[in-house]
């Protein structure tokens, strides 16, 4: 008897286990945190890229983040350590592929003149056509230009974000 409820727990275990490996590794934090705006919550969620970029100031990092607040979700990479470079008009192009898909360039925005260290996807085609490849997609790759470290490619797992974070 000992025997045989032993082997059953093992078994329970084993299959357990196995029930964990096929479920994939997510790379997203996501949460909730009140807004300032009281009783209002933001519910984000944030992929950091394994890609570390040596800069004149020290190491760059990237993240890209999902966040929602008052119904409108918005969509952004956020750099660390250095800010990414934009035109005059606010704007970066930048060159995006998820998989094997096609590589396609994107309009971001900055927040200010010449340097931002947010790119924001605009509402719109370029924000509907990403929204659909996070659906899908496990790889992403982005090449974009920081203020003073140059173009730079940056690769993200994006594969395990819970649809419901993608509006």
């Amino acid at each position: 008897m000992k025997k045989l409820l032993f082997a059953f727990c093992m078994l329970t275990f084993s299959l357990g286990m196995m029930a964990q490996e096929d479920k994939p590794k997510s790379n997203w934090i996501v949460g909730e945190q009140e807004s300032s705006f009281p009783g209002q919550m933001i519910k984000y969620a944030v992929c950091q890229s394994p890609t570390v970029i040596k800069g004149e100031k020290g190491d760059i990092t990237v993240s890209l983040n999902v966040m929602e607040f008052r119904g409108n979700t918005s969509y952004f990479f956020k750099s660390t350590g250095e800010d990414f470079k934009v035109d005059y008009n606010v704007t970066q192009r930048v060159l995006l592929q998820v998989d094997d898909e096609s590589e396609n360039f994107y309009a971001l925005e900055g927040s200010n003149n010449y340097t931002s260290n947010s790119l924001k996807f605009p509402s719109g085609s370029y924000q509907n056509k990403f929204k659909k490849l996070l659906k899908k997609g496990k790889k992403l790759k982005v090449e974009i230009e920081f203020a003073n470290a140059g173009t730079q490619k940056i690769e993200f797992n994006i594969e395990g974000l819970d649809p419901s974070y993608i509006k």
